[in-house]
């Protein structure tokens, strides 16, 4: 803000300047015509500038304006650019102004004014340096019937002191600092208020979310523990069933010894009872192994059509899975084995969910939040899910069939998940329900 009053002092300051010498040359260039009317001063007068009645009379046009406040220097050039009067007469019948250009322009009719800083002309070295000149170039034109015509005779050229002038534009550059200064600090101190209230309010924002980070890690660590704790139990009672069934076999068999056929039955079933075991700890097993996965490209759609095969290969049931695709090849890189699996579980419960009706598999270009990607839909006509069964499809060991496992929709979830993607699920108008894979564009190569 400094820097801006004090650069808009300085830049403003030459335009003022320049305005008032512009101002005053034109003053000064309706005098000098009104005294060469007034005193018949014609082009002749300015040719023969020798002779004692014309010099006469140029002194009495033009002496007055020795009276105009800071003069320092009057010169009066003909046609010719030669000094045919001045008031310092040692420079009469003298070609030596500097400013050649200025002094044409003027014999063109222009008033021209300028203001130096640093000049160098004749009466410099008759009156010594001076701080700077304002010179003006005013044009004397013919009067004819008492009125100017566009001709012109001669140019006056009036040197004048800037002293008063340069104390006039300090003072009103003083003055525009004041005025841009005060501007500037009533912007000063909004700006610092707007600022200082962005800025607490980003601390307090920080504090908050930071208050709120730290909750959210306790909460995310206890529903951490809490879901451990539940998948123990759940693992707990699936396994303690089979085996207090191992444990009461074993105590029937000890009893019946002496009866070879009963023990083989009873051993029959501890083994039965040790696969359902095993089978369990696999599950569980599988559930590990999913957190090790190798990507490479992969075609999308070659994919699927290898899954929905493998389905209708494994799955026992009359259906018939339909399957929709863009013409164009979709390549992701990422791990084929994991991603069939979790899209074979999605099939597999869509068979299961509506075993005599069509399932829907479809794969598409879709967006997620700005971010571009590819859809893998699954739907099918069963019955849908209720809010209470939506809020604990991705939980482990949740199934809603006697003979589920609860680990499809987990395991699928964690696995496209590592991949930066969602799996999602909803309920259609039209009946059944439809479960989604979305995987980004970026696991591209």
């Amino acid at each position: 803000i400094t820097a801006m009053v004090i650069g808009t002092g300085l830049i403003q300051a030459p335009f003022f300047r320049q305005s008032i010498i512009d101002r005053e040359a034109a003053i000064v260039r309706d005098m000098v015509n009104a005294l060469a009317v007034e005193h018949g001063v014609s082009a002749s007068d300015l040719q023969n500038y020798t002779d004692a009645e014309v010099r006469n009379r140029l002194d009495q046009s033009f002496d007055i304006l020795k009276s105009l406040p800071d003069t320092t220097l009057i010169k009066v050039f003909n046609r010719d650019k030669t000094i045919v009067w001045s008031d310092e007469p040692v420079l009469i019948g003298g070609k030596l102004p500097v400013h050649l250009d200025l002094l044409s322009r003027a014999m063109g009719g222009e008033v021209q004014a300028i203001f130096n800083s640093s000049k160098h002309d004749v009466h410099m070295e008759l009156q010594g340096p001076t701080a700077g000149t304002i010179e003006c170039y005013v044009p004397i034109f013919l009067q004819q019937n008492g009125k100017p015509t566009p001709n012109v005779i001669g140019v006056l050229s009036l040197y004048r002191d800037p002293h008063d002038l340069n104390r006039t534009i300090q003072q009103g550059l003083y003055l525009l600092w004041m005025v841009v200064g005060a501007a500037g600090l009533v912007l000063f101190v909004a700006l610092y208020k707007l600022f200082s209230l962005v800025y607490n309010r980003q601390k307090t924002a920080e504090s908050n979310l930071s208050k709120l980070t730290l909750e959210h890690d306790r909460i995310v660590q206890i529903e951490k523990m809490s879901a451990m704790g539940e998948l123990v139990g759940e693992i707990a009672h699936q396994l303690n069933n089979p085996l207090v069934g191992v444990i009461n076999l074993t105590q029937l068999a000890e009893r019946q010894v002496q009866n070879p056929q009963r023990v083989s039955e009873l051993l029959a079933e501890v083994r039965k009872a040790g696969t359902e075991c095993r089978d369990i700890v696999q599950r569980i097993l599988r559930i590990n192994q999913v957190s090790r996965s190798t990507r490479q490209p992969t075609d999308i759609k070659e994919l699927v059509q290898d899954t929905i095969t493998f389905c209708h290969q494994s799955i026992d049931l009359h259906h018939a899975v339909d399957f929709a695709a863009p013409e164009q090849n979709i390549m992701l890189n990422v791990d084929p084995v994991l991603i069939r699996q979790a899209l074979f579980n999605l099939v597999h419960n869509a068979i299961l969910a509506a075993p005599d009706k069509q399932v829907h598999v479809a794969v598409a270009l879709a967006e997620r939040d700005g971010v571009s990607g590819v859809r893998l839909s699954v739907t099918d006509a069963g019955p849908g899910f209720g809010s209470e069964t939506a809020a604990k499809l991705f939980k482990p060991f949740f199934t809603t069939r006697s003979s589920g496992t609860g680990l499809g929709l987990s395991v699928a979830q964690h696995i496209v998940m590592k991949h930066g993607g969602v799996v999602l699920a909803e309920n259609l108008v039209e009946g059944g329900a439809r479960f989604s894979i979305w995987l980004p564009m970026m696991t591209m190569p």
